[in-house]
């Protein structure tokens, strides 16, 4: 069963267990409690502070049962990530570093196939709800070829996150409209040039031009940016 539940709402956010899919898999217990400071946005209720989502992180991540995943990090025998951090610091901006629940890794960031994959891959059966991993703005919500339907997010500071491969973009999503941690972005989908269904997640550094967009930022791995440390950690 799952354990400690935890989330995160402007001034705190916990970590719960993770499951991973297609497999049916055990479910690990929550070490620790993550509590993250205030998003200075604006008072309460101002158009800049735009309200937290229902998202709470999975404290773990466990590498897809059955399947090969390229690029995947180091793992321990039942393929549990064994340096996952659910909260990362990337060019000082808090992100989560999977934006879905109860997913598996199926494909890690670098080289694939002889390409270059600029994200990781996280799947779940049935498709699940993807959220914002970071308060910030949307500045692009369209059908890219490759990506299908994908939604870029402008977190400040030159950090960006990119969620491909929707089935569909939740209600309010376009260009210019603010959005919380946690908040719902679209589902998980196999739009664009997706095998199966799936959120492809970027993180992203740079500043978007008129000509290339979102697709002329660098690229870089969630899973090796370091956890957030100012986080309380308080054990059951």
């Amino acid at each position: 069963m799952r354990a400690g539940a935890v989330g995160l709402a402007l001034a705190a956010l916990a970590v719960s267990a993770c499951a991973s899919s297609p497999a049916s898999v055990s479910y690990r217990p929550a070490p620790a409690i993550l509590r993250m400071p205030p998003v200075d946005y604006g008072p309460p209720g101002d158009a800049r502070n735009p309200p937290q989502g229902p998202f709470q992180p999975n404290a773990f991540l466990r590498a897809c049962p059955g399947m090969r995943v390229s690029n995947a990090p180091a793992l321990d025998a039942d393929r549990w990530l064994t340096d996952f951090k659910p909260v990362i610091v990337a060019f000082g901006v808090i992100l989560a570093s999977s934006p879905v629940n109860d997913v598996c890794l199926s494909s890690g960031f670098g080289l694939r196939d002889g390409r270059m994959h600029n994200g990781i891959d996280l799947t779940s059966r049935p498709p699940g709800i993807v959220y914002s991993g970071g308060p910030g703005r949307v500045v692009e919500a369209k059908n890219s070829s490759g990506y299908g339907l994908n939604v870029v997010l402008d977190h400040g500071n030159g950090v960006y996150t990119r969620y491909a491969h929707l089935d569909y973009f939740a209600p309010g999503i376009t260009p210019g409209v603010a959005i919380g941690f946690g908040q719902p972005v679209g589902q998980m989908g196999a739009t664009g040039n997706a095998q199966a269904a799936h959120l492809h997640y970027e993180i992203l550094s740079g500043n978007i031009d008129t000509i290339k967009g979102s697709f002329g930022l660098t690229p870089h791995d969630p899973l090796a940016f370091p956890p957030y440390e100012g986080a309380l950690q308080a054990g059951y």
